[in-house]
């Protein structure tokens, strides 16, 4: 959070963007969005339970477990402030700066459609690489590869954050902490689950997730085109506008 501040300092001190150009416009319209993502990302992670469950994969073990000393409320209410912190530090990094950014700078040399094709590639490689300490097999990329392509697609339609900040924060922490589906994050979970199939299935970049992160892009692309008419690369992707 340091650094997302920092950035947006020093956007505004040396090259004088303002905070919208990030994708943070944060209007009402902005906050419709947010909570369109975050819907999105709930129902999915429901739907992949309801899939898990119903191959035997997982069996319920119980409700209201894993907040150790402190009470489950606040538990849970703590695990969604950092996964919140998180998941909107990455997605200002990695979409709001990174893919603008590079985006921006291709289009110097090429067209609009090229300079944000090649920015929304770079931009999934270098997600998936850094995510790259929880892989345990090199397929395991295709997923993060394909998380990247969902979050930044919608950034890259809308220039707008706000599909992506809450689809990413409410995905993760609803996986976790509220299905109980979570693998590498150690959460609270208000559906204590037992993962007794393959890690192939519903391991954390297995099968199910990776139908989920799908169906959940499909969903976002879904609303969009239901709110704007179209799905139309936003111009302000490779715009650069100075309050200066």
């Amino acid at each position: 959070m340091i650094l997302m501040g920092a950035v947006l300092l020093s956007s505004r001190l040396f090259d004088c963007r303002p905070i919208p150009e990030f994708g943070l416009s944060l209007d009402r319209e902005w906050w419709q969005s947010f909570a369109v993502g975050g819907l999105v990302a709930t129902l999915v992670n429901a739907g992949a339970v309801v899939v898990a469950l119903s191959a035997g994969w997982v069996t319920v073990a119980g409700f209201k477990g894993g907040a150790g000393e402190l009470a489950f409320l606040p538990a849970m209410l703590l695990v969604l402030g950092y996964t919140g912190a998180a998941a909107t530090w990455e997605e200002f990094i990695f979409r709001g700066v990174l893919l603008k950014n590079v985006a921006e700078g291709v289009s110097s040399y090429a067209s609009e459609r090229v300079a944000i094709g090649l920015a929304l590639v770079f931009n999934c490689i270098v997600f998936a690489f850094l995510h790259g300490g929880k892989i345990t097999q090199l397929s395991h990329y295709g997923y993060y590869l394909l998380a990247g392509l969902v979050l930044g697609g919608v950034y890259v339609l809308t220039g707008e954050l706000a599909l992506s900040i809450s689809f990413h924060i409410f995905y993760n922490y609803t996986q976790s902490a509220v299905f109980g589906l979570g693998v590498s994050q150690q959460t609270p979970e208000l559906f204590v689950l037992n993962i007794v199939g393959s890690a192939q299935y519903v391991g954390e970049e297995g099968l199910v997730h990776v139908g989920t992160a799908a169906v959940g892009g499909f969903l976002m692309l879904g609303y969009i085109y239901w709110r704007d008419g179209d799905l139309c690369l936003a111009d302000r992707i490779t715009r650069w506008t100075s309050t200066a």
